[in-house]
């Protein structure tokens, strides 16, 4: 049965000389699994908090004599501080919430998140099912040395003022396909090119605001709230990562790391007056690596699927600059980093025009390798978050926090 399907999925695509038929022997099936638990605890303006998260993978997988490789993979994650799965510019860039979140009851903490099958080979790699899409596999952003505590990407925010998120993942882990062609395959000057492009024909609700915008609350022009029925369908995004290392005497080497994507997805709305319009984002990163040490930076701009902001719905950038000696026990790294971010969400009343959120994040941290795969870290970071008053008002916070990682 999976053979067949396999076949099928194949051929399909126009390439039928790498169809899998059961005249080819597969190696015993592969199962590996992986993961990450996370634990943060601080103190923000004087009251302490914390956060746990954990991710958990597992993948199956064959090799076949003629190299390809098909598998299917599974995971879930743990995270109290994660929304429901509902789209935006940023988390806190206006009162449509952003990131990324899975299948689960509302009021849960665990969830799944992926649930994919994928065929790798000579003609690439084909991935269907709910997984992360391609914007982001391939997304660059400034280095840090955290998991969670970050200025941008961050999954844990304990003064619960950050907005700054410059990955493209508009889609979450919606339902999609996903081409990546094989790494390498322009050669030459382009032999460290990645592409790849994903499809996603629905961002539908699947119970309960799990998936999509569903009854979102937003602000009218005349500044009342209200809500809405919205949905987008036929998201695409197309990403490339290039990599280059360049010779600066003796055996060291510059690597240079570019990223690059676009998202697109179509409103489709059940009401005839609507406040939301077609998604698009444009997300770039850089990251320049010598030895131990790495800086870079990336900046993202997306309407925020509003049909009132035009061009000038989100923007944000990050920059920071990392320095370790390695990753075994007693390695230690240091890093800094700054982001900002303008949100721009409706327009509310003729003399505030524009209800914004406007964020700056700046980091220091310092991590510790107690073995490989375990460290432990400690960071001080600032936000301030200038609002009008009626979205709350300016607000600042200083958060110290501890975090401590393991990975397996």
């Amino acid at each position: 049965m999976k053979t067949s399907a396999m076949v099928f999925t194949v051929a399909a695509f126009g390439a039928p000389s790498f169809a899998i038929s059961s005249a080819y022997a597969a190696d015993p099936v592969k199962i590996d699994v992986e993961g990450q638990v996370t634990a943060v605890g601080g103190i923000t303006e004087g009251d302490a908090d914390g956060d746990f998260d954990a991710d958990l993978k597992v993948k199956g997988s064959t090799i076949f004599d003629n190299g390809i490789e098909v598998g299917a993979v599974v995971s879930g994650s743990v995270d109290a501080q994660k929304p429901p799965m509902l789209y935006s510019g940023g988390r806190y860039s206006s009162l449509l919430s952003g990131g990324p979140r899975g299948i689960a009851p509302i009021d849960s903490d665990a969830y799944l998140k992926g649930a994919y099958a994928y065929a790798r080979g000579s003609f690439g790699q084909f991935i269907v099912g709910r997984d992360q899409g391609v914007a982001r596999t391939l997304a660059v952003t400034s280095p840090t040395i955290f998991q969670s505590v970050n200025v941008n990407d961050w999954r844990t925010d304990l003064s619960g003022l950050n907005d700054v998120h410059t990955v493209n993942d508009f889609t979450g882990y919606s339902t999609k396909f996903s081409y990546l062609p094989p790494a390498n395959f322009l050669g030459g000057a382009f032999g460290g090119l990645q592409l790849g492009v994903s499809y996603a024909p629905t961002l539908s609700t699947c119970g309960d605001r799990l998936c999509a915008p569903k009854s979102n609350i937003v602000v009218a022009p005349n500044g009342t709230l209200l809500t809405e029925d919205s949905q987008w369908e036929d998201a695409v995004e197309a990403a490339l990562y290039y990599q280059k290392g360049i010779n600066v005497g003796g055996n060291d080497r510059l690597f240079v790391g570019v990223g690059a994507s676009y998202v697109t997805a179509d409103e489709d709305t059940k009401t005839a007056l609507s406040v939301f319009d077609d998604y698009e984002a444009y997300s770039v990163g850089l990251n320049l690596a010598y030895r131990g040490l790495t800086v870079g930076g990336s900046v993202k701009t997306t309407n925020a699927g509003l049909a009132s902001v035009g061009d000038d719905g989100y923007l944000a950038f990050d920059a920071g600059v990392t320095f370790s000696t390695g990753d075994e026990s007693g390695d230690v790294a240091v890093m800094l980093g700054y982001g900002q971010s303008e949100a721009n969400v409706i327009g509310i009343n003729p003399i505030d025009p524009t209800l914004f959120t406007d964020t700056q994040t700046a980091q220091v941290g310092v991590s510790y390798v107690l073995t490989r795969g375990i460290s432990i870290g400690a960071a001080a970071q600032h936000v301030e978050s200038k609002k009008p008053i009626a979205a709350g008002g300016p607000e600042e916070a200083t958060t110290v926090v501890i975090e401590s990682s393991i990975k397996f």
